[in-house]
């Protein structure tokens, strides 16, 4: 089989990873005042299982049918696949220390491509501490082995990826309306494919930061971040050592302002400056940002909008990043009790630096244009039990035409909790 080269995963790790320290900051600055009850309901442990069947008209995201038979022989582009999750949950509150862990395993079978059926694991494990009134945090693990994403890796077979992230933050409340916080995250990807190791990496990213909190609740502050991306296994071409291993500073203004009861907008922006550890003269420099505004129109009605220009890191030998510019929107609505409507529109461009290293492996100049969008019902006959359809269509294109595809599909879950 060919294999391609890969593209675009670490731009939306990295968003990963910002909104998951977001989160821990979130926590962090509340736990404090949580209370005793672990969930909603007081339940400490709750097994689960999940079973989806998706349909999706081209599952390896090829350009065509002419594409398909040149790497696989056969016309087939689309599938069926069907997902087994069991797995359980437990959400425990020890006087204000609040301890959350959720493992479980899955199971995919395809009905045509079946050498991609794989089994996968997922763990998440946190501690949200809190030490009197004014110290916070959390500290967490998370693990993910699943089929990497072929829409991300053009790689045609079975590549299992395994994440882990290590996380810790605190907060120290040292003035009612002030707070300085530190956060440190270390994530690490792993590949089965021995192909594939040149795309291992490990990003240490360490932040610091100080928030002004406003008698409304609003928030400003500036915060400090430093990105450490290695590679520890470098690509030879032709005798020349290629490595995109990079250090990555942060200054960024932070704002979270809460414009009324029912509408706020978080910001965060600033200067950014990428070094990498080959081919220096293409290092980046310049201003990043990201607006969110979520509006709860009604009590059963809410929107959220997101425009960005952020670049991040690419696992490629001739592009160590992209600069992207996007917008999305969201939207979800609860019709009743038991019914429940999601819509999500994603639009990006992403403009590639174009570092040519090796000459003929990918044009420099590259320019993507991606769009997704999906839309969901789920119903829930019972308070543990919920069924969800939903439709998605996915398109790529770009200026290097092989690297072009659409994409749509059907998923249906169900889902019990015990």
């Amino acid at each position: 089989m060919m294999l391609r080269r890969n593209f675009c995963f670490s731009a939306r790790l990295t968003q990963g990873i910002a909104a998951l320290l977001a989160s821990s900051a979130t926590y962090a600055q509340t736990s404090g005042n949580a209370g005793n009850n672990s969930n909603n309901n007081g339940q400490v442990v709750t097994p689960y299982v999940q079973y989806s069947m998706t349909y999706d008209d081209n599952v390896l995201r090829l350009k065509d049918a002419e594409q398909a038979r040149s790497i696989l022989g056969t016309d087939q582009m689309s599938d069926t696949y069907r997902t087994a999750v069991g797995g359980i949950r437990i959400d425990k509150m020890i006087s204000r220390q609040h301890l959350t862990l959720d493992a479980s395993l899955n199971r995919t079978d395809f009905d045509h491509f079946r050498q991609f059926d794989n089994t996968g694991k997922d763990a998440k494990g946190d501690w949200g501490w809190a030490i009197g009134n004014y110290f916070s945090g959390n500290i967490g693990y998370i693990y993910s082995e699943a089929l990497t994403p072929f829409q991300n890796f053009r790689v045609f077979e079975k590549n299992l990826r395994t994440q882990k992230t290590k996380y810790a933050s605190a907060a120290w409340r040292m003035h009612p309306d002030w707070t300085l916080r530190a956060q440190f995250t270390r994530l690490g990807l792993d590949y089965s494919l021995a192909s594939q190791q040149i795309n291992t990496f490990t990003q240490d990213i360490s932040e610091v930061g100080l928030d002004y909190t406003a008698r409304s609740g609003s928030i400003a502050g500036i915060q400090l971040r430093h990105t450490n991306g290695n590679y520890p296994n470098p690509t030879i071409i032709d005798g020349e050592e290629i490595n995109n291993s990079f250090k990555q500073d942060e200054i960024k203004a932070k704002v979270l302002w809460l414009y009324s009861g029912k509408t706020r907008l978080q910001f965060l922006g600033g200067l950014v400056e990428r070094k990498r550890q080959s081919a220096n003269d293409v290092n980046f420099s310049g201003f990043n940002a990201r607006l969110i505004g979520d509006w709860a129109a009604t009590g059963q009605t809410s929107l959220t909008m997101n425009l960005w220009r952020e670049i991040g890191g690419l696992n490629d030998v001739d592009a160590n990043y992209a600069l992207t510019n996007g917008v999305s929107l969201a939207a979800t609505t609860k019709a009743s009790d038991k019914l429940k409507l999601d819509g999500l529109v994603d639009y990006e461009k992403r403009n590639y630096n174009g570092a040519t290293v090796i000459t003929g492996v990918t044009p420099s100049g590259r320019r993507d244009k991606y769009g997704r969008a999906a839309f969901s019902v789920t119903y829930m006959p019972l308070p543990s039990w919920s069924l969800m359809a939903s439709i998605f269509r996915e398109k790529l294109q770009s200026n290097i035409d092989n690297f072009g595809y659409v994409s749509n599909g059907v998923v249906l879950t169900a889902r019990y909790e015990f």
